[in-house]
């Protein structure tokens, strides 16, 4: 029964982000990608629902491999 819940909660999820991101990026995305919610995005926590490496580069103006609140801000809003 573990499976089965896990599996579903998955399909959702897959669901929703395929909605979310058929829109763009926007904010509501940037809170998905953040799985640890700690107001930053990693490249791995972008990589998870995105394959467009070359849009997280530039929104990483720092380049420190990360995307912090004023980066994400910026860079959702402006897609």
């Amino acid at each position: 029964m573990k499976t089965l819940t896990k599996l579903t909660i998955t399909l959702l999820t897959s669901l929703t982000l395929s909605t979310a991101f058929a829109q763009g990026f926007n904010m509501k995305s940037a809170e998905v990608m953040d799985e640890n919610h700690d107001g930053m995005i990693t490249k791995e926590e972008y990589m998870k629902h995105s394959n467009d490496m070359a849009s997280f580069d530039k929104m990483d103006t720092n380049k420190d491999g990360m995307l912090d609140a004023k980066e994400i801000r910026v860079g959702f809003n402006q897609k």
